[in-house]
C-alpha cells in the first residue's frame, strides 16, 4: 500500500511539472469554445484566384507550442483511439470525462491527435477548441491532479 501511495506521489509531481503553467489558459478555452479560432487572410492586394492563407489566433498557437513542450503528447496516440474504439469527437469527450489518474495518458494521447496532428493539418487546432476536447482535457487533467495531490491521513 505504502509503495502504491509512493507511486501516485511521484506520477502526480511528474505530470504538475510537465504542464506547468498550461493551466492558465481554462479561463481563456472556456472563453473561445464553440468558436471558430482560425480564418483565411484577405489582404488589400490579395487576387481573387489566390490560394487562402489560414491566420491562427496567437494564444492558441502558444497553447499548442506548450503542449508539445510538454514531453507527453505521444506521437503513437493511435493506439490508444483504436484500444478504447474512440472513433467519434462524442468518443473523445465521453473517454476524457471518464479517465481516472492511473489512465491519464488517454487524456494526453487525445489531445495529442490534435497537436500533433494539427502540424500537417492546422484545422485540427481549431476544431479542439470549438468541440471542448482542450478545455476539458485540461480540465480533467487538473481536477485528478489536485485530488491525488492531497497528502492521505
Amino acid at each position: 500500500m505504502e509503495s502504491e501511495n509512493i507511486y501516485r506521489q511521484e506520477l502526480v509531481k511528474k505530470y504538475r511539472a510537465a504542464m506547468g503553467n498550461l493551466f492558465r489558459y481554462i479561463p481563456w478555452l472556456e472563453e473561445k469554445s464553440g468558436v471558430k479560432m482560425v480564418h483565411n487572410y484577405s489582404g488589400d492586394n490579395m487576387p481573387d484566384h489566390s490560394v487562402p492563407i489560414p491566420v491562427y489566433d496567437g494564444t492558441l498557437l502558444g497553447f499548442v507550442k506548450e503542449m508539445q513542450g510538454t514531453g507527453l503528447m505521444n506521437r503513437n496516440y493511435v493506439y490508444t483511439f483504436s484500444k478504447y474504439s474512440i472513433r467519434t469527437e462524442k468518443d473523445e469527450l465521453a473517454m476524457i470525462d471518464r479517465v481516472e489518474l492511473k489512465e491519464i495518458e488517454i487524456v494526453f494521447d487525445i489531445m495529442a491527435k490534435y497537436v500533433l496532428g494539427g502540424m500537417t493539418k492546422g484545422i485540427l487546432w481549431s476544431r479542439a477548441v470549438e468541440n471542448g476536447v482542450f478545455l476539458l482535457g485540461l480540465k480533467k487533467i487538473k481536477e485528478l491532479l489536485d485530488i491525488w495531490d492531497e497528502p492521505l491521513a
